[in-house]
């Protein structure tokens, strides 16, 4: 008898008739589009944070027994026990094998794992990474901008990457974990979903009870060994591609008590309360201490937009009703292209909201861009639109693919010569050493190192002047 055929998560679609106010509702379903009435000639606001909710509440729900990426709906919301449905997903290390081997099958969690853990299954979190530093620096390029992010209890922030079924099966089918194989144009399919999520170690926190907690397996950088902690989610990314916005809605949840705000409660994770600013840059370098460093204020540059403020109300009511943690995390920012159902165009910031001329507002996830607020240039969808050709938007898979950028750079930076002509970050080569052995010599396919090249320079021209 053959094994079952894995399900991927279901979509619920646009009503034939959209009302002119979207109708808040908790449910298990993603929908698979924005929906906006037929002849809506406002800013549509609403509606994408209306969608980003969805998005949301469908993928913290408790997920089904056995089947990856999949919500229980017999279950409710407020179960306690359970990994959540992006939990689930097929997570980065899992594609990204050693030596660029095959990964596992979706239902399956095989090959290698950065905990050395047997008999791990998808209810299991892994927040550790092949090389060490992997899942502690934040978005950016240059050995600063992805540096990492301390919590005020001195733990480093964890990141998780990971991709649903529809995603996975279109890089596992077209084998786009190996390098060679994204040279030319790629698209991802519709229903295509890839989250990041930020996880601190929940030790001295004061409130655990405001935070979804779980157990996970944290790498001691100190003994390279795994074992479990519990552990809070404190960011959220939710990257879907839809039909109506081919360039994908970029949708970003914060945990309330990040930084003092209206609704947090004291001490916060990443503020002190006191009156020391923000750095202007992150003063901690890539890769990070393996002791971990004293930790710095963190600071909202830009107010969430005042609609989203309105539409987390009415979500965060719904789910305190519900009496569930959810309730203590909020919608900071969505973003979206402008162009409606146009594959060809690009996410620069003239044709995204926030964009170029809307760009006084939040767009950036303080756990994930701490350092990226200043200027929507280095907002989400500008900087992945550098590599929209090669892997349609999508930096993990084009830094990831074996062989790794960092294993090209650390090749790199411990030679002499250059071996990809790609201008390397002023790093001491033993650092480099740490994060990524050299081995043999790599070279970047021409499209990927102008798409790296770029980055660099996008990245380094909002930087402060020394």
């Amino acid at each position: 008898m053959s094994a079952p055929q894995a399900r991927a998560q279901t979509f619920e679609h646009c009503p034939a008739t959209v009302p002119m106010l979207p109708a808040a509702v908790l449910s298990e379903k993603v929908l698979d589009d924005v929906c906006i009435p037929d002849g809506f000639a406002g800013l549509p606001i609403e509606f994408f944070d209306d969608y980003s909710w969805r998005a949301f509440i469908g993928l913290v729900w408790p997920a089904k027994a056995g089947e990856r990426g999949v919500p229980d709906a017999s279950a409710e919301l407020s179960e306690k026990g359970r990994p959540v449905v992006f939990e689930t997903f097929k997570s980065d290390w899992e594609i990204f094998q050693p030596q660029g081997a095959a990964p596992s099958p979706w239902d399956a969690v095989g090959g290698q794992n950065p905990c050395k853990v047997a008999n791990l299954t998808s209810d299991d979190l892994v927040l550790a990474a092949f090389s060490k530093f992997n899942n502690l620096g934040q978005a950016g390029f240059g050995p600063r901008l992805v540096g990492p992010l301390v919590a005020q209890n001195r733990t480093y922030v964890r990141f998780q990457t990971a991709f649903n079924k529809i995603e996975f099966e279109q890089i596992d089918q077209g084998k786009l974990y190996l390098r060679d194989n994204l040279k030319g144009t790629m698209t991802f399919q519709p229903g295509a979903i890839d989250i990041k999520a930020a996880w601190i170690d929940m030790k001295d926190i004061a409130h655990p009870e405001r935070f979804y907690t779980r157990e996970a397996y944290l790498l001691d950088l100190e003994t390279e060994t795994c074992s479990k902690a519990k552990v809070g989610l404190v960011g959220l990314h939710i990257v879907q591609k839809t039909p109506s916005r081919p360039q994908w809605i970029w949708s970003s949840f914060e945990q309330v008590d990040n930084i003092l705000e209206d609704g947090s409660l004291a001490p916060a994770t990443f503020h002190a309360g006191d009156a020391t600013p923000m750095p202007d840059e992150n003063p901690y370098s890539f890769p990070p201490p393996v002791q971990v460093p004293a930790a710095f204020n963190v600071d909202r540059l830009k107010p969430v937009h005042a609609s989203t403020a309105k539409t987390n109300e009415i979500y965060r009511k719904m789910l305190a009703d519900a009496g569930v943690p959810w309730q203590f995390y909020k919608l900071v920012v969505t973003q979206w292209p402008t162009p409606v159902g146009d594959p060809a165009a690009d996410g620069k910031p003239n044709k995204t909201f926030p964009g170029s001329t809307s760009a006084q507002t939040a767009f950036a996830n303080l756990t994930m861009e701490t350092f990226d607020q200043k200027t929507i240039i280095k907002g989400c969808m500008n900087c992945h639109n550098v590599t929209r050709e090669t892997t349609d938007f999508l930096w993990s898979l084009n830094t990831r693919a074996f062989p790794s950028l960092q294993a090209i750079t650390a090749r790199a930076a411990m030679s002499d010569k250059s071996v990809t002509k790609l201008s390397l970050p002023n790093v001491r080569r033993k650092n480099w050493a740490q994060v990524q052995p050299a081995s043999e010599a790599f070279q970047l396919p021409e499209k990927q190192l102008s798409e790296f090249e770029a980055l660099k320079e996008l990245m380094e021209s909002t930087q402060p002047e020394k």
